[in-house]
């Protein structure tokens, strides 16, 4: 059996790595466009996926799993207006990234593959990935007050 005290750390540095991943692969990726410079934005678009894969998706998922292990000390994810608010922001952040973020981010990388030069509609899917991705990195901000606070709202 796995103490609290372990699965809330676990928890924590979840947190930690998916909102850390999210703030600095948007930063970085935005840096690097303006360069104009295919190659530095060709290396970003190929990096951001992959630490996607390996920090946000790991972070999301691990958030997930250790979240609903201590819901369950407070009756259930739908017990509390604050766990349910949680859940909710945080599968919006999520769909905003499954939905729109990554398949922007592969269409990217076909098109700097195909053309080998940052094209107009790289720009504009960039445009639209730097808007979406501030969206999903701004809505699971509140989680860190509910979770802190354990605030009680109503249901979502």
């Amino acid at each position: 059996m796995v103490s609290s005290d372990t699965i809330k750390i676990v928890h924590v540095l979840s947190a930690c790595l998916f909102l850390g991943n999210v703030v600095v692969s948007g930063t970085w990726a935005a840096l690097a466009e303006r360069t104009r410079n295919y190659e530095v934005i060709a290396f970003s678009n190929r990096l951001v996926l992959i630490t996607d894969a390996l920090f946000t998706l790991t972070g999301a998922v691990l958030v997930v799993v250790t979240g609903s292990m201590m819901a369950h000390r407070y009756g259930g994810a739908s017990s509390q207006g604050w766990i349910a608010w949680s859940y909710a922001l945080f599968a919006i952040s999520g769909l905003i990234w499954a939905v729109l973020l990554v398949p922007i981010q592969l269409r990217q990388r076909h098109l700097l593959q195909r053309y080998k030069a940052v094209t107009s509609e790289y720009l504009r899917l960039s445009r639209i990935w730097q808007i979406s991705g501030a969206v999903a990195t701004v809505v699971p901000l509140p989680i860190l007050y509910l979770m802190i606070t354990k605030t009680a709202i109503g249901q979502p």
